[in-house]
């Protein structure tokens, strides 16, 4: 049968022209298709009435936000309110500024259930192709192992994540964990510390407050200064490099409340990588390490002497040599006349020093020492500290030792601890690493007059402007200080001679002191710089004086050009 066409087959359209159907077409709708279409069309308006009410909707909203609500109201929408609740383990670590030294990171862990793998070698090689990091051996054995879960690798990057969800090892899967990390590097790595794998504290204040940093969500506040700690450290650095020495330790303390504002030991180590350090840049010089401090003992043994009531400023000590049982004790510098305890510390004389203790006693002695923290362990908030080396039995050969410092051995912090509340009015109040509450003193415990205390501060100052200290002295800021120079004991227990270990303690200003300080070099070398010498005044003294100047701006102690030397010198 032939097609039928309604319309003329001969006639012909250009593309675009109409085409009317007639209306006796073939193309008729039936009934039931009818009620389909309208159906249909009863349903697009539905629709269409749904999609009206939600642009309404959505515009009126729009209106609100953006003409209704007032500026301040749009403003009070901070970045807080859109940050990500996360909540971590292990507390943060702060410095006094509140700038952060240790915080922890969420990351994930990768594990193993080794019930689901079928081919432990193609396991084991497609996952050190993807982390090279990780040895095919150690992977291998993991592997083997007939457990449901056993470590692959801990925190990984997001980037290791993604590689080994690609490698589709049913096997392999993902832990939710953190990870330590200090930002601000070796800085602060004696101080801070360091954790294990599983976030344990290892050393420093993360192990000795190990169990407050994980209890409680607020961070742990110290009494340091990122910047002050900072200038500090690449100080110490540069004189370690100049003068070749082994090592070195500075520390930087407020002398009223004896917080401890820097404390560096050099050399150091990375807490992010532990692994990498060796015995030497582990051990703190600064709290663990305990050493005779040479002629910086000769400030208490004054000051015992001045407290005592004994001894005037009047007074004039023999400084010729002194002859003990079996050997001679003889001054670096000898005067060969009877000085005054103004000139014993200027020219830093062992042997009137003696002569002084030697008139006190051994109960005077130890009873001051007592009263200073020199002989016993401090109460730091470190896991890492040493208490002193004190000798068993007080003969008179001690007493003359200790009166310039040999025959005991203290920490770097024992001494500027002490030296803080010789010179602050005479309180002593146990070094701190944290800050204190409420800006109020601690208690502390008189060990001097204040009257006696202002003659120590200007004892120092005389040592700076006319003694071993002159080196130390920055324009404006009146530095008061002592030196020491000890011969450093070898493995043999005798003495290296000419190697020597150089202490300088300053205070700034001296005349109402804010902050003391220690500078300690182990067995600076003899340099063209400083022609041949190797004593204190030629290394850590000048040490000093660029700390000093570096960080009284810093600690906001501004300079007073009117001091004069000698100003009210009892």
């Amino acid at each position: 049968m032939k097609p039928h066409f309604p319309f003329n087959q001969a006639q012909f359209y250009y593309p675009g022209q109409e085409i009317r159907i007639k209306e006796h077409s073939y193309y008729n709708i039936s009934e039931n298709d009818f009620k389909d279409l309208e159906k249909g069309r009863n349903r697009l308006v539905v629709i269409a009435v749904f999609f009206v009410f939600a642009f309404v909707a959505i515009s009126a909203k729009l209106f609100e936000f953006t003409v209704l609500k007032e500026v301040g109201e749009v403003k009070s929408a901070n970045a807080s309110s859109y940050s990500l609740d996360i909540k971590m383990s292990r507390a943060d670590i702060t410095d006094r500024n509140g700038i952060v030294l240790a915080t922890s990171l969420p990351t994930v862990n990768l594990y193993s259930d080794n019930s689901k793998i079928e081919d432990v070698e193609k396991a084991a090689k497609a996952l050190v192709e993807t982390i090279p990091s990780l040895k095919y051996e150690d992977v291998k054995k993991r592997l083997e192992r007939k457990t449901h879960f056993v470590y692959l690798k801990r925190n990984l990057t997001p980037k290791e994540k993604y590689a080994v969800n690609r490698l589709g090892f049913p096997a392999f899967n993902f832990e939710n964990g953190e990870k330590r990390v200090y930002p601000q590097g070796k800085l602060f790595a004696h101080i801070v510390g360091a954790v294990d794998i599983d976030n344990n504290g290892l050393s420093g204040l993360e192990k000795n407050f190990d169990e407050e940093l994980t209890t409680k969500s607020e961070p742990l506040r110290l009494s340091v200064d990122a910047g002050v700690q900072d200038s500090v450290r690449s100080i110490l650095a540069s004189s370690l490099k100049q003068y070749k020495a082994l090592g070195g330790t500075a520390i930087v303390m407020d002398v009223n409340s004896s917080e401890i504002i820097s404390m560096v030991s050099l050399p150091d180590y990375d807490p992010n990588n532990v692994k990498s350090a060796d015995y030497n840049s582990l051990f703190n010089r600064s709290t663990l390490g305990v050493y005779e401090t040479g002629s910086v003992f000769k400030i208490f043994n004054t000051a015992m002497a001045l407290e005592s009531g004994k001894l005037k400023l009047s007074d004039k000590i023999d400084s010729s040599p002194l002859v003990l049982a079996n050997y001679t004790i003889k001054d670096l510098h000898p005067q060969n006349r009877p000085l005054t305890p103004k000139e014993i510390m200027v020219h830093s004389s062992n042997t009137a020093s003696a002569r002084i203790a030697m008139s006190l006693g051994a109960e005077k002695q130890k009873a001051f020492l007592a009263k200073v923290g020199l002989l016993r362990p401090l109460n730091v908030e470190l896991p890492e500290k040493s208490k002193p080396l004190v000798p068993d039995r007080w003969w008179e050969s001690t007493i003359v030792n200790v009166s310039f410092g040999y025959g005991i051995a203290v920490t770097p912090l024992h001494v500027v601890n002490a030296v803080g509340a010789v010179v602050n009015g005479g309180v002593y109040r146990p070094a701190s690493l944290l800050v204190s509450r409420n800006n109020k003193l601690p208690p502390g415990t008189r060990i001097m007059t204040e009257k006696n205390s202002k003659i120590m501060r200007q004892l120092l100052r005389a040592v700076v402007t006319e003694g071993t200290g002159r080196n130390s002295d920055v324009s404006g800021y009146d530095v008061g200080g002592k030196t020491g120079s000890a011969e450093r004991l070898g493995e043999n227990g005798k003495y290296l001679k000419g190697s020597l270990r150089t202490s300088f303690v300053a205070v700034f200003p001296s005349e109402k002191p804010k902050y003391a300080l220690i500078v300690m070099l182990d067995a600076p070398q003899k340099t063209k710089e400083t022609h041949g010498f190797n004593t204190a005044g030629w290394n850590v003294v000048p040490t000093a004086k660029n700390i000093i100047e570096t960080i009284a701006p810093q600690l906001d102690v501004l300079p007073d050009f009117s001091v004069k030397e000698g100003k009210g010198f009892i």
